[in-house]
């Protein structure tokens, strides 16, 4: 009887790291947001979504990986602070996700329903480690 084997097939490269995406999709906001005097002192409107490239966690617990609640309560935070351009909003949220532990690179987009007739303004930053 014959034996048959498996043809010979390269090693597996090995995998030296995983990084996965933490997303918050349409956060609503209410921001202290607005070049003219008519947006100064009222509340508008901003939706948010932010893409974070993380570290794998290393365990299956909340402390190894970045808490999304977290994430929005700073993009809440962030919002009550007089900001002019919703470009400044999204860079300084963008800084603000950089500084969690294990995140390698922040992207934030931020739309302001309103700001523009017939169409939907927004700014997007994006941020990420040096050689990530």
């Amino acid at each position: 009887m014959a034996t048959l084997t498996a043809p010979s097939q390269p090693a597996p490269t090995p995998v030296v790291g995983m990084t996965l995406e933490v997303t918050i999709f349409d956060l609503q906001v209410a921001a202290d947001i607005g070049v003219y005097a008519h947006e100064h002192g009222r509340a508008q409107p901003l939706v948010v979504d932010i893409i974070l490239k993380v570290d794998a966690p290393a365990r299956d617990a909340l402390s190894d990986t970045v808490d999304y609640q977290c994430v929005a309560d700073d993009a809440n935070a962030l919002a009550l602070e007089r900001t002019a351009l919703i470009e400044t909003y999204a860079m300084r949220l963008a800084e603000r996700c950089m500084a969690y532990p294990g995140v390698q690179g922040a992207d934030v987009r931020v739309s302001k329903p309103g700001a523009l007739r017939g169409g939907l303004a927004g700014a997007r930053a994006s941020l990420a480690r040096a050689g990530f």
